[in-house]
């Protein structure tokens, strides 16, 4: 009986590991924080940005290497320099400089769609955002005065995180903002750029390419000299 009974709950906490397993790789691909799948090219990201780096020299490179790449500075994301200069994208992945950018293609408040690749030809700024976060509406300004002093020169997509339509509308409204804002009340697009919080943003150049990544936000001054630096407009 004893023997019975053992065996009994053996079977049933192997079930209850097994499952524990199953939800934590499900949870672990869905916020995109999985890292075994990108583990061999992490790791010869850091061995490249490490370059020659001996005897405690921290993340600085050597002479020799500084030569090599012809500017007397570090070169930025090196990694990124891969057959076509394009990194490959794998969903479920947070997002890196030198990667494309997944396109999409989403429904701004006015009913009309917009859609990332169409804007190719010229940078483009991706910001992920919601009301109810304070530094998002914080900086928002930024953008308004973006659009006003380049106009056509630069895109800007303003994604909304979660709020339904009229919350959005309202918000939009109240502060007299005319870049594209779009709503993503089912995260359909923030899951193609995971991130762990907001306000986040990407600029892409203009073939697409993924050129910078920020999390967070100051007031909307500092934040319009760091966008249009990494716009480069």
């Amino acid at each position: 009986m004893r023997r019975e009974h053992f065996y009994r709950n053996k079977k049933a906490l192997k079930r209850s590991a097994a499952g524990a397993v199953l939800a934590l790789f499900l949870a672990l691909q869905i916020t995109g924080c999985s890292q075994t799948a990108d583990q061999n090219k992490a790791d010869r990201k850091t061995e490249q940005a490490q370059g020659t780096e001996k005897d405690g020299l921290g993340a600085e490179k050597s002479s020799a290497e500084t030569e090599k790449n012809g500017t007397g500075t570090e070169k930025p994301e090196a990694a990124a320099d891969q057959g076509d200069g394009v990194i490959e994208f794998k969903p479920g992945m947070p997002i890196k400089e030198g990667v494309q950018a997944p396109d999409f293609t989403g429904e701004l408040i006015d009913g009309t769609s917009i859609t990332l690749s169409e804007l190719q030809g010229k940078p483009v700024i991706i910001n992920f955002w919601a009301t109810w976060c304070g530094p998002c509406v914080k900086e928002m300004p930024a953008f308004e005065r973006l659009k006003d002093d380049f106009g056509d020169k630069i895109g800007i997509i303003a994604v909304n995180c979660g709020d339904d339509a009229g919350t959005v509308k309202d918000f939009v409204e109240e502060n007299g903002y005319t870049f594209p804002v779009v709503l993503d009340e089912e995260y359909s697009i923030s899951m193609l750029y995971p991130t762990n919080s907001i306000p986040y943003t990407v600029v892409v150049d203009a073939e697409g390419k993924v050129t910078h990544i920020s999390t967070g936000a100051l007031d909307a001054d500092t934040m319009y000299e760091r966008y249009k630096e990494a716009l480069g407009v």
